[in-house]
């Protein structure tokens, strides 16, 4: 059974009050939690330009490819750290997106909050791991 907090305590009729007020508890709990890290998650994957805007190719079973959209809306087209031949077909360069799920037109996107971690020459997908691990003869 719940504990009634607002019942008159038998000893003197006084109310039992908590150490801090409900209200002003919920009023710093709100101002404390930032609303961007509410919405916003975690990406990891792959970057690479497609029709001309940034993608991003998670590293996931699927490989659900997301393209990138700026706070406005927009599709990016680069971004400050990761160059044009960083991002071209074969090259790899991972990265970690703090961003927003979104569709456009029916296809997964991401309002894009920061970039990071960007590192060329490196694979997060299995596949391209086994095919290197093949390819130099060694055994996995």
């Amino acid at each position: 059974m719940p504990i009634d907090f607002s019942a008159a305590d038998p000893d003197g009729g006084r109310k039992e009050t908590s150490m801090f007020p409900r209200k002003l508890m919920l009023a710093v709990l709100g101002v404390a939690t930032p609303f961007a890290a509410v919405a916003a998650d975690v990406y990891i994957g792959m970057l690479s330009v497609n029709e001309g805007a940034l993608r991003l190719t998670r590293c996931s079973l699927g490989k659900p490819i997301y393209l990138l959209l700026s706070q406005e809306g927009r599709p990016l087209t680069e971004w400050p750290g990761a160059s044009p031949q960083a991002l071209e077909e074969k090259a790899r360069t991972s990265a970690r997106i703090l961003g927003e799920f979104e569709e456009r037109d029916g296809k997964p996107a991401l309002r894009v909050e920061r970039i990071d971690a960007i590192r060329s020459g490196e694979s997060c997908h299995l596949d391209d791991w086994l095919n290197e691990q093949d390819a130099s003869g060694t055994e996995p």
